[in-house]
Parts: C-alpha cells; structure tokens; sequence
C-alpha cells in the first residue's frame, strides 16, 4: 500500500529506500501564450519547476507529528476551560527537544510539519501550523549556529515561498518569509513574480513584491494598474508605502486619464492590449478616479503640480461651490468671497473666463465686468449683456435677476444674528512668544471651563487642512493662536499648553464635532498629544443627540435645522451665528476684525449654549452632569430612568424664562 495524505488522515507503510515519494505542487509545464506586454519570462525551474522537496514525513517524524497532535489537543482543551494562550510548556518543551535531537535539515522538517496539519490551507491565527513555525523561529534564534545557517539554501527558501502559495493565510506567509529568511534572496523570486504576472494573477504578485521589497523591478502597467482597473485597491497603500517613485507615478499616470475625453475608453485601450479582464466598468469614470487620487495625494503628501487635470477639475468644482454659496445661499461676505475665488481659480484662463460667464447668469453683470476686468478676460469672451452693461452702464436684469427684483418690493427684515457678547478688546490674538507664555501663565487661571475651536483654509479636497486658528475662549476672554506664527517658534509652549489644558481633567472643554478639529490639531502641532476619551472633553454635538431622545427636555427657542452649531446656537440663544466668514482664507495675515469676531465667537458660544443646556436639564429634572460624564468617558447613555416632568406653558422666544417642557 502506498503512502497517501489526506486532510489530517495518513495512511503509512513504511517507504522502501528505492521508493520515490516527492511531490510536484505546480504543474510541471506552462505556455507563455498570455505573458503580458511588459514581462518576457522563460518558464523554469524558478517559477514552474515545482517543489522538489519531499514533504512526506518519515516514521520517526510521523511518530512525533501524531504526540505533537495530540498535546495540542489538549492544550487546546485547557484554553477553552482556562483561557491560558500565551504559555503551552509541554508542548513548547516537545518541540524544542524534537529540534534539538533532528538529525535532517530543520528548516525542511518544519515545511513537512505544517503541511501535513490538517488546516494548513486556511489556518488561522491560532492554528498549529502558526504554533510550528512561531515555535522554530524562537528555535532558531535561541539556539543560533553556523551549522543551521548552511541548511538555509536560496532554492529552499524559494520552495518555501511555492508551498506557502498553496495556502489562503497571508499572516502566515509572512512568518515563513522571515523565519526563512527569504528577503535576503529576493533577486531569486523575480521569475516567479513574473509568472504570476503572465498568469494574470495580479494580487499574488502585488503581495510577493510586496513581501521582498521589489518594487523598482516592476512597472505600474505589470500589475498595479490591472488591480486599480478590477477595483482590487486593498493592496495599494501597502504596495506603495514604501515605494516614493510609484507612489508618484500611479498619480501622474491617473491624473492623466482626467484629461482624456473618455476614461472609459482609455481603459478600453489598455484592457485591449494587455488581454485584462474582470475590469470593473462601473467604476472607470472620473469621479472614482479623482477621489482614488485625492486620497493618495494626501496620504503620501505628494505635491499638487503632479496632478494638473486633478487640480482644475476641482477648481472647478470649487468655483461652482462659491457660487451657490454666493448667490443661492447668500453666505459670503465680500471679502472672504474675493478671497476664496482668487484661490479657486488661480492662473487658470478657462476657469476665469467661465467665472465671468457663470456670475453673469445669476444676473449680476456689475461683479461680473470687475472680475472681466481684474483678470484682464478679452472682451470677446465677455457674456454678451455684460458687454452692453459695460457700454451703457444699465441692462435689464436677466429673468432670474428680474424675479429677485420683484421680490424686493415687499420688505425684508434683515437677519438678526447671535452677537459676541464680550466687547472685542477681550479678543486676544496669540502670535509671539512673548504674547503665547503671556497666555500660558495668565491665561487659564482658576478657569474650569472653555471652549474649543479652530479654522483652516478650505482645500477643496486638496491638499491636507494646515491649522490657521486656534480659538480657546473663557467667561471672560477669547484667546485666538495664530498656530503658524507660534508652530516653530515655542515647541516648549505647546507642551506646556498640552500639560496644563488638554490633559487637565479638572478643566472642562468644550467643542462641536470635534473629530475634524482634533485630527488637523494633531497633523498640525507636534507638541500637542491628548485623546478626547480622556474626561474633560465634552462634544456638545453628541450630548444634544442624546437629549433629542428625551422630549422633556426642551429648548427655549423653537427652531428647525439640521446638526449644526448654528441651528443649537438659535434654538439656544435666539438668533442663529454669522457664517459668512466661514469661508475664508484663514492663512492670509493680517486677519480682518471681521474675521477675528467671528472665530471669536465660534468658541465663546459654546459656553453659552452649555449653560443653557444645563439650565434646561436641570428644569425638568434630567440628570445632565451625570449624562456629560457618560459621553465624556465611553459616549454611553446613563440607563436610569427619568422623572416625569411637570407639563408648564412658557412664554415663546424671551430668554429670562423658565425653560420648561413646550406642548
């Protein structure tokens, strides 16, 4: 009877010496009929040859593969009663002394071991096959000889690397290229990457560079660009992260697509020539694409001017935006709207020449001739009425103007905005180091609130957001840092900041969504390292979601609008925030006093609205304090139950009142 294995079962006779029992794990011949445009490999035994190996194990190594078996049985038994994983001595104690009395090459046994475990094809991280192979690394370095070393062939390693394709786990893979040391040797996998090119295997190929560090071997068009193509991305960041030059080709090549009339089309192409298929047609259009490079950009920091029909597209887009805001949503004050427009649209001429266009269908043919005339637009790319405002200084409006002038005959109360309640000499500005150590000694005394917010300029989806502001506001005083004056300059002053703010528990802060801001503060400040987890921190986004669920609680102004800070400042305070400095270019210095005020009060209102909150809780009776620790801490809800609140009529829209439950 021969001898067979199956699936954990072994069926053993003891081999005759004459008896050939090697295995082929790869078919022993390949054509080369669908080898890429890029790659030309002759098939051998580098990639094709099969592994010559015997991975059958003798009796003596079967005798102790069926007592290792059965030890991690029971190992396994003991984690399921006791939970000990970490430590197994009987079974590592087995191993050791197996290794220390074999006679063979090692490195070969512990290939036979783990192939011959019946989950070796899908293991997991606990599996035996995991335990061999962590068991002989700590083997081989606890017990390091030269003797060892020499069994550690470069055609070994490259079996290793063939029996490990057989299996699904990459986790494991990894371990055995270590163990195995295979990086050392990596010139010798080359053919075999190009066999899987050739085969159209594209991820095993992207993971084998990935593994031996060969990307300056291969070209974006050999693999990377098929998986972009079949939307196969998890590999890509990881390919890249340790490859500068693709990481600026891949970006340039796509950014190239942008510019093509058709992406589709330009994929066709390449789908054509290099024989791809399980292209994922649905996703090869722009919009994938710039969001695909956005990301990368950003990422991996790379510099705009390699993306030239990126950039456009989305000043583009941009400018579209500014627009709405401008003239839909009547949010823009005429400085920031200035100033945001010369950033969108640049020295672009087709998007100057479509400015002057666009504001001139919304019927403003005054705004529309100055831009004409500030970006020197020649005159036969002017609109034609605003070429006739520009001759007779008067034109009738355009038919969406003329309504808008119709509806002006009925007076309009102009909107009544939340007001910074402390007079502005108590804004601060932070911008020297003799102003910030000033803030630092003085600044925070005896304070046991503030609040917290910050501004960046717009980026459009560009670059990553670089902290302009940030707003730290007390009862009394507003202090605004102007971080990139202070970012180089004091390194010890931010950390003293971090010591006696941000990781101060008895100091409570304030902010709204904090998220965004705490991701650019920590991108922006190196000195600076906290977690909102910590207790102080209080996202008063989330405790007005909580106190949503709870219709007793009830705010003294009724006002509709989505999670902004502006809708919770009217419903609060009675009047909604001023956003039209929003938008601005937070990076140009001097900033204006309108801009100071606004950020100003982007931060001081939060303690307002606080206030009030707790007025309004502790009204009815609703546990706030014990509420704000739970969001502060895990962001749980506290599950005891809630008094019944009395029902009482109010008085709408008059601040003094009680804040009671509205029917």
């Amino acid at each position: 009877m021969n001898q067979r294995r199956g699936r954990g079962k072994f069926y053993y006779q003891k081999p005759n010496k004459n008896t050939d029992i090697s295995h082929n794990l790869t078919d022993a011949t390949m054509t080369t009929t669908n080898a890429t445009k890029n790659i030309e490999i002759e098939h051998g035994s580098n990639c094709c040859g099969g592994i010559k190996m015997n991975l059958e194990l003798d009796y003596e190594g079967l005798m102790f593969f069926e007592q290792l078996k059965q030890w991690w049985k029971m190992r396994m038994f003991h984690i399921s009663l006791f939970q000990e994983v970490k430590k197994s001595p009987p079974v590592i104690n087995l191993i050791t002394k197996y290794y220390l009395q074999y006679q063979g090459n090692p490195y070969e046994q512990t290939l036979r071991l783990m192939y011959n475990c019946q989950d070796f094809h899908s293991a997991k991280a606990k599996s035996l096959p995991f335990f061999i192979i962590e068991q002989f690394n700590t083997f081989i370095i606890e017990h390091p000889s030269e003797k060892l070393h020499q069994y550690l062939t470069p055609r070994l390693k490259l079996e290793a690397y063939m029996l490990m394709l057989k299996q699904n786990t990459s986790a494991l893979t990894k371990i055995v290229a270590e163990t195995f040391e295979m990086a050392s040797s990596r010139e010798k996998f080359i053919d075999l990457v190009k066999c899987m090119i050739s085969k159209k295997k594209y991820k095993e190929a992207c993971q084998s560079v990935i593994l031996f560090g060969l990307q300056e071997k291969f070209s974006l068009e050999d693999f990377l660009v098929p998986l972009i193509y079949q939307d196969k991305l998890f590999l890509l960041d990881e390919y890249l992260a340790t490859s500068p030059k693709h990481q600026e080709e891949i970006v340039v090549y796509m950014d190239k697509l942008l510019g093509m009339p058709s992406v589709r089309q330009a994929v066709l192409v390449f789908a054509s020539e290099h024989s791809l298929t399980e292209v994922k047609w649905e996703k090869m259009q722009s919009k994938p694409f710039k969001k695909l490079i956005t990301r990368l950009v950003k990422k991996f920091d790379l510099p705009s001017f390699l993306t030239p029909n990126l950039n456009k597209r989305r000043n583009a887009g941009a400018l579209h935006f500014l627009l709405q805001k401008r003239y839909i949503d009547e949010t823009f004050s005429d400085e920031s709207w200035k100033e945001m427009v010369q950033e969108a649209i640049g020295d672009d001429l087709d998007l100057q020449k479509e400015l002057v266009i666009q504001i001139a269908c919304y019927g403003d043919f005054a705004e529309a001739l100055k831009w004409a005339h500030f970006y020197h637009v020649d005159r036969e790319h002017w609109p034609n009425n605003v070429r006739l405002f520009a001759d007779d200084k008067h034109i009738e409006p355009s038919n969406a103007a003329q309504e808008e002038l119709e509806c002006w005959d009925e007076p309009q109360q102009p909107t009544e905005y939340h007001k910074f309640p402390l007079n502005p000499d108590e804004i601060f500005l932070v911008n020297s180091v003799e102003s910030f150590s000033e803030f630092l000694n003085l600044g925070l005394l005896d304070m046991d609130i503030v609040g917290l917010d910050c501004e960046w300029k717009p980026s459009f989806g560009g670059q990553k957001s670089e902290l302009a502001l940030m707003q730290i506001a007390t009862r009394k005083k507003v202090y605004i840092l102007d971080v990139p004056a202070l970012s180089s300059n004091v390194p010890h002053a931010w950390n003293e900041l971090n010591n006696s703010l941000f990781n101060k528990c008895d100091i409570l802060k304030l902010g709204f969504g904090f998220t965004s801001d705490i991701s650019v503060i920590k991108d922006s400040i190196s000195g600076l390292s906290f977690s909102t987890k910590q207790i102080g921190f209080l996202d008063l986004l989330s405790l007005r979601k909580v106190l949503d669920k709870h219709p007793e609680v009830v705010l003294p102004y009724a006002h509709t609008g989505g999670p902004s800070l502006t809708t919770l400042v009217h419903q609060c305070l009675g009047a909604p925030l001023d956003k039209s400095e929003q938008f601005s270019n937070w990076d140009k210095r001097p900033l204006r006093t309108s801009q100071l005020i606004y950020a100003a009060l982007d931060a001081y209102c939060l303690i307002e609205v606080y206030d009030v909150l707790k007025r309004c809780c502790e009204y009815v009776g609703f546990p706030f304090e014990e509420t704000c620790y739970n969001i502060m801490t895990n962001g749980k809800i506290p599950k005891s139950k809630q008094k019944k609140s009395k029902k009482v009529k109010i008085k709408k829209n008059n601040p003094d009142t009680n804040y009671n439950v509205r029917k």
